[in-house]
């Protein structure tokens, strides 16, 4: 194998990413990658008998890195296709132009490193830590014997799925080209990324938070942005044509510099067919009567943020793909009515009947739910069965639910960081994918919950 290149002077265990022309490529198994990770260990620790794990190039297919130490690791231009990198730490390695396709990366922490040129198409990096990475688009070259030059790997960069990013931190990360195209980014941080030129198009950035992102130039069409945070971005030239902004977050000044035309926009309150407390009147009438009189109310679409809409009749109401930051709904019966995704940031449901209610997708950061009635709604008919309240793929962090009642609920691969689920009834609710770091279930009830797949600290685990 040809050797790195020489690290100039001063810079000693940091890897830098250069063109590498390589001669040759030579097989790592597992009992070699665990002897090499080994002696990494030490090269990190600065103890004696330590090397810095360099299997540049190589081939190292299907194999378990799962938990290692690898910061500072060289492993440009690897074929590591199909291997599991799960909770590894790759802060700083260097992963120029590496065959990373159907990876599981999960929670793994791959902070400032070089991954321009990378190939991810199918790996699972949901919850990655990914702060001040660099994945722009960047080419490895490979020398044949005849000395005629060709891309590395440039074969594997076709025929898979677009990579899962699902609730990774990006701050301040470096993105360009189509490395992120037709990718679920929902729960992604991005704030202070640069993604100047990025094809986002066909992305779900369903709560993605974008403060302080350049975006100059980029591709947004056709992308789904129901709760993302867009206040604060640098959207001057961005491709918006008939991407989904319902439920997102911007102000007056967000699209000055774009063009909005084509965009899916939320719905004002001037658009509606009568006053707001006419048609609640209206469909607490019809609530009453079973239909005879009054009227459903329907406000999907709608920016109704900073509303009040408390100890009113709202069942079944549809509030799907709304803005409602910072709206209040307390005390008020929205039992089965629909809010997926939805924007309701800060929004307030204190001792609001929530039964069979459905929050699908979503956005509730530091939403209040303290005393919820969410118990599972019984469906009475020929045959009857339970109706749970639906969380599913929601964000609650930081979301206030003590003392509420949520037996059966579904909060599958809902993200519940630092949420504060003291003394909640729990019983049998179903949390299986879901993001619980740092939550707090002091008190709760949570026998036969199903906590399977869930990412949580030791500490925090309910008892």
């Amino acid at each position: 194998m040809t050797a790195a290149p020489h690290e100039p002077k001063g810079q000693t265990r940091q890897s830098r990413s250069v063109d590498w022309l390589a001669d040759k490529l030579s097989n790592v198994d597992q009992s070699t990658l665990s002897e090499l990770v080994a002696m990494h260990a030490r090269f990190v620790s600065g103890r004696s008998g330590g090397m810095r794990l360099n299997i540049a190039l190589c081939n190292a297919i299907g194999l378990n890195f799962s938990g290692f130490e690898l910061s500072e690791a060289e492993l440009r231009g690897a074929r590591l296709s199909q291997s599991v990198f799960t909770g590894a730490s790759l802060k700083r390695a260097n992963l120029f132009g590496a065959d990373l396709r159907l990876c599981d990366m999960r929670q793994c922490d791959l902070t400032n490193a070089d991954l321009r040129g990378a190939i991810l198409r199918g790996s699972n990096l949901e919850r990655a830590m990914m702060q001040r990475t660099d994945a722009r688009n960047g080419t490895l070259m490979q020398r044949h014997a005849g000395g005629a030059l060709e891309r590395l790997n440039e074969a594997a960069d076709q025929g898979e799925e677009a990579a899962r990013l699902r609730g990774v931190d990006l701050t301040g990360a470096k993105l360009s080209g189509e490395a992120l195209q037709a990718t679920d980014l929902s729960n992604a941080i991005l704030r202070d990324s640069q993604l100047s030129g990025a094809d986002l198009s066909g992305c779900i950035l369903r709560g993605v938070q974008f403060e302080g992102a350049d975006l100059t130039g980029a591709n947004l069409s056709g992308s789904i942005l129901h709760g993302a945070v867009l206040k604060g971005a640098n959207l001057r030239d961005v491709n918006l044509d008939h991407a989904d902004l319902n439920a997102a977050v911007f102000d007056e000044t967000t699209f000055q510099y774009c063009d909005i035309s084509k965009a899916i926009l939320p719905k004002p309150l001037d658009h509606l067919t009568m006053p707001l407390r006419d048609l609640v009147r209206l469909h607490g009438a019809w609530i009453l009567t079973s239909g005879r009189e009054g009227t459903r109310a329907d406000f999907a679409g709608f920016d109704l943020s900073s509303q009040v809409f408390e100890e009113l009749e709202l069942s079944a109401v549809d509030f799907g793909r709304a803005l409602m930051v910072d709206t209040s709904f307390a005390s008020s019966n929205l039992s089965m009515a629909q809010l997926n995704s939805s924007n309701c940031m800060q929004a307030t449901f204190a001792h609001t009947r929530i039964r069979g209610t459905n929050f699908s997708y979503c956005v509730m950061n530091r939403a209040d739910l303290r005393n919820a009635d969410g118990r599972v709604m019984q469906i009475v008919g020929a045959r009857d069965f339970p109706w749970p309240t639906n969380f599913t793929g929601a964000i609650l962090d930081n979301g206030i639910l003590a003392q509420a009642k949520l037996t059966m609920a579904n909060f599958q691969d809902a993200s519940l960081r630092h949420a504060d689920l003291r003394g909640c009834d729990l019983r049998r609710a179903n949390f299986a994918g879901a993001d619980l770091t740092g939550v707090q279930f002091d008190g709760a009830d949570t026998r036969g919950a199903n906590f399977d797949g869930a990412r949580q600290a030791r500490e925090t685990l309910p008892a």
